[in-house]
């Protein structure tokens, strides 16, 4: 056979049956290889020269394509149905009985269900779209800045920087490469709390959601969504009892009274009272306005002032300025705890008791703020005000803070005021039966 314009793999046909012709150069010599199906297997010849691997793919050709007419006995629409099949099957070079073997395969896979031809689908849905090479930190870094530009929070800024700094300081490699197995060991292993665990699970589910959305990852990609959510162990919540406020309130040092006053009797929360500006604070229409980039939920919301809270801040507020003048108020606060629990053993002293019977003064993480909820609650017996008010769920304030403390309690707790010798004051209202307390 002349060599000329010969097309490799070359296609020799008998009938519907072919045999290909391969040619493959090995250290710049050409060898020739006849490849075809038999009994549903793929079978290789090599032959060093082409006339003999053509003779030989030919004889096969023509071999098995007798052996087919030998026991195929088919009537006129089984023969034009062989060969619409074998037509339908022609360009994907696939044998008939090797398609119609693999369809059977799938088919058992798919129980039925759904049909071939719907699961190439979703196959192709799934992985054929062409992902570019992202590593996670650089991933990571985008995300980050892409959110500053939006105009993000800052503490939101902070959340996202401290839980995927995390993230990308663990995994070094491709971002499609990271699985939930290993999402899963990296927040199981984080030596934190089952809700900051939550926390942090969450913020990852928002990254990896804006990679979906950026074309970085499949659509359907799970990210966090089968890693399953920490179980939070219930505390009891802390809370100040009256007379606990008025004494921190009586020794504090003047420039911490406002972050007392608006945590005990307006509920915010302490990283919003530091971000908070006297601007926000209207004395007049007596409200304190939380915008919503100084907000942990990014929303904007307005805090009713009480009455002894305008008497707690008027001394101290300004046309604007920052509220609370420290950088670092957990030292602040550790100082307070000092100083208060010394100014109520000089107290003591004073008044001619023993100062060291004296217990020591002890401060509550967040107690603030449960404090305010708690005896709001407990005084307007509207849970759904109060969660409005301190920016929560309803869910959460009633799962936590309903009939924790009495009403004489919390009655004690919004009369709470300053007094013109610069001591503090518990007042009783006029629905009130308890008596009047004076600290200091």
């Amino acid at each position: 056979m002349s060599k000329k314009r010969m097309v490799f793999p070359m296609e020799v046909q008998s009938g519907s049956v072919i045999v290909k012709i391969y040619k493959v150069e090995n250290k710049g010599r050409d060898s020739f290889t006849v490849s075809y199906f038999a009994d549903g297997k793929r079978k290789l010849k090599m032959f060093a020269g082409f006339d003999d691997a053509h003779a030989d793919a030919k004889s096969k050709a023509i071999s098995l394509s007798k052996g087919e007419l030998d026991v195929l006995h088919l009537g006129n629409a089984e023969r034009i149905a062989y060969v619409h099949a074998v037509e339908a099957v022609r360009p994907t070079g696939t044998p008939l009985e090797l398609a119609a073997k693999e369809y059977a395969e799938a088919w058992k896979v798919l129980g039925g269900k759904a049909s071939l031809f719907e699961a190439a689908k979703e196959f192709a849905r799934r992985h054929l779209h062409e992902l570019p090479d992202k590593m996670l930190p650089d991933a990571v870094k985008e995300m980050l800045e892409a959110k500053e530009r939006e105009g993000a929070s800052k503490f939101y800024m902070k959340v996202l920087r401290f839980y995927l700094g995390r993230m990308a300081d663990e995994f070094h490699c491709q971002l499609r490469s990271v699985t939930t197995s290993q999402l899963a060991d990296f927040l199981r292993n984080m030596d934190v709390s089952a809700r900051s665990k939550n926390n942090a699970r969450q913020t990852i589910g928002a990254f990896f959601k804006y990679c979906r959305q950026r074309g970085w990852l499949p659509k359907d990609q799970d990210g966090i969504s089968m890693v399953p959510k920490f179980k939070e162990k219930a505390g009891d919540i802390e809370i100040f009892t009256p007379q606990e406020i008025a004494n921190f309130l009586t020794y504090s040092r003047q420039e911490m009274v406002p972050f007392l006053a608006i945590g005990a009797f307006a509920g915010l929360r302490s990283a919003e009272i530091e971000r908070l500006d006297w601007s926000e604070i209207h004395l007049v229409e007596r409200f304190i306005e939380v915008k919503a980039a100084k907000s942990k939920t990014a929303s904007r919301r307005v805090v009713p002032m009480t009455e002894n809270l305008a008497k707690w801040l008027a001394p101290h507020a300004e046309k604007e300025g920052r509220v609370v003048p420290f950088d670092n108020v957990n030292k602040q606060i550790g100082w307070l705890v000092e100083d208060t629990t010394a100014g109520m053993k000089a107290a003591a002293k004073k008044e001619k008791k023993d100062p060291e019977k004296v217990k020591a003064a002890v401060w509550k993480k967040n107690a603030l703020r449960h404090s305010f909820i708690s005896y709001r609650v407990a005084d307007t017996q509207n849970v759904n005000q109060v969660a409005l008010e301190c920016g929560n769920s309803p869910g959460v304030i009633f799962k936590h803070y309903r009939e924790l403390v009495r009403l004489a309690e919390a009655k004690k707790w919004f009369s709470i005021q300053p007094d013109t010798d610069e001591k503090v004051t518990i007042l009783p209202r006029a629905d009130s039966r308890t008596e009047s307390t004076q600290v200091g």
